[in-house]
């Protein structure tokens, strides 16, 4: 079967990694866009519900999670793995950490251990869901096999 304009999916210049990548590039670009802004507004509605911001913070990084496990070349075959997922995870919680230190110096901001947490809980549900996607296409799928 063949792409867009008969281009074979697997020889288009856009390859689901690639686009994960660039999707994964993106979405930190804003996620530290975000978080370098000076005293954010406050959102009327969203202010008022509470924890809102863990929850904010969850999603924000359960979408990078996902966007950068889809963007690694994993060796092997395609698969649910708690080891990609724990690599994966690992990283992220680097960079929450580097990121709630880096709002130290941004005015406005602070640094909270709950944020932190938050944004490990998100990662690991992203990597979690794009690793059993992983998995579940390779099975789906035999054509792919």
């Amino acid at each position: 079967m063949s792409g867009k304009l008969g281009i074979p999916p697997e020889s288009s210049p856009m390859t689901r990694p690639r686009r994960a990548r660039y999707a994964a590039l993106v979405w930190g670009l804003f996620l530290f866009t975000l978080t370098s802004w000076p005293q954010p507004p406050q959102v009327p509605f969203f202010s008022s519900v509470p924890d809102i911001d863990r929850f904010v913070h969850f999603s924000l990084y359960a979408v990078e999670a996902f966007f950068l496990y889809l963007a690694v070349a994993w060796p092997g075959r395609p698969r649910f793995s708690i080891a990609r997922v724990a690599a994966l995870v690992g990283l992220m919680a680097v960079w929450a950490v580097v990121d709630e230190v880096h709002q130290a110096w941004v005015p406005g901001r602070s640094t909270e251990a709950g944020d932190v947490a938050a944004d490990i809980v998100g990662a690991s549900a992203g990597a979690i869901t794009a690793s059993a996607l992983a998995g579940r296409k390779r099975r789906r799928d035999p054509l792919t096999s």
